[in-house]
């Protein structure tokens, strides 16, 4: 009989804490981890010979469009090792339902031979604050044939953002909107995702940007991230200005993601707030309704979910008191 999951325990393969009881066996316990898949005892793994570091890299090289034989030369002159064909090909096989852009490399790399036009990425500096945009050039044509808006304002952002008014400190997190959605959390491919690219990183500072980056690369759904979003309120005179963690397509809608180091602590109010503000500016900058919109915020356990369109909210501003009621 399967148990309660049980937090606190590690998978020895995947460092998950997403890890059931899974029956007994000649007096040992097994365990189950739901993010790697694999069975096994308290007893650590034989033939964990490569940091994790080195797995993602791998996969990561591996989904940017290089073969295996030169993601062998890649790691190579990086870590200073030598990798085997073999074991990277087990690793891409072994990963392939979490880093799941395996699915559509082969199309993907059918159309784009230059595997420098895969990933472009351009750096901003607003508020004295350096913000890397990049998008998935390949994942974004095909995903934004629904949404040709988007597709203009993501590939025209380097030209058309204006800096000038991301510099008046008109930050989303400087409103605070009184939004009651419901918070229910739940595991899914984001966390898995979070799970398996943060073994490498033993910073927090630096958590960020690597969940961005290898979910751009690894994932087939997330088509940029460190967007900039603006508008201007004109019924209450207010500019907003701020940058989207994570952009995705999926299920015929536009996800608009923030990664949380701690999603199940982090105050629901204040991370909708700013996530429903996030997808009302780029509904007005792509004018693409706000029904076609999904906001949600993830750590490696937890995924919250919601409709902005289906919000109720209320906040004050200049004394006074500003609301939407559904």
């Amino acid at each position: 009989m399967i148990a309660k999951k049980r937090f606190y325990l590690k998978c020895p393969y995947c460092e998950s804490k997403y890890v059931i009881r899974f029956g007994q066996y000649k007096n040992k316990q097994i365990y189950f981890c739901k993010n790697c898949g694999k069975k096994y005892t308290n007893q650590k793994p034989k033939n964990k010979i490569y940091d994790q570091k080195i797995i993602n890299d791998a996969i990561s090289n591996y989904n940017l469009g290089n073969s295996i034989d030169e993601t062998v030369k890649i790691l190579n002159k990086k870590y200073k090792i030598k990798v085997p064909n073999s074991t990277i090909n087990s690793w891409i096989t072994q990963y392939s339902k979490i880093c799941s852009f395996r699915k559509i490399r082969s199309n993907v790399l059918s159309y784009y031979k230059n595997k420098k036009e895969i990933v472009k990425s351009f750096s901003f500096k607003h508020n004295g604050c350096t913000y890397n945009f990049i998008y998935h050039r390949p994942k974004l044509e095909m995903y934004c044939k629904g949404f040709p808006s988007l597709l203009r304002f993501i590939t025209k952002m380097k030209d058309e953002c204006p800096n000038i008014f991301f510099n008046r400190k008109n930050k989303y997190s400087q409103l605070k909107l009184e939004i009651k959605s419901r918070k229910e959390g739940r595991f899914n491919q984001a966390c898995k995702l979070a799970s398996f690219c943060l073994k490498s990183c033993s910073r927090d500072s630096k958590s960020h940007s690597i969940v961005e980056k290898f979910m751009l690369i690894n994932d087939k759904s997330t088509i940029a991230c460190e967007l900039p979003v603006w508008f201007w309120e004109k019924y209450v005179d207010l500019g907003i200005c701020g940058h989207i963690d994570i952009l995705q397509v999926r299920k015929g809608n536009i996800y608009i993601m923030d990664y949380k180091l701690d999603a199940s602590k982090d105050n629901g109010e204040n991370v909708s707030s700013q996530l429903f503000l996030f997808a009302t500016g780029l509904s007005f900058r792509t004018k693409i309704p706000l029904t076609r919109f999904r906001c949600a915020w993830f750590d490696e356990s937890n995924y919250y979910e919601f409709n902005p369109s289906e919000q109720d909210f209320s906040f004050k501003f200049k004394n006074k008191l500003y609301f939407r009621k559904i």
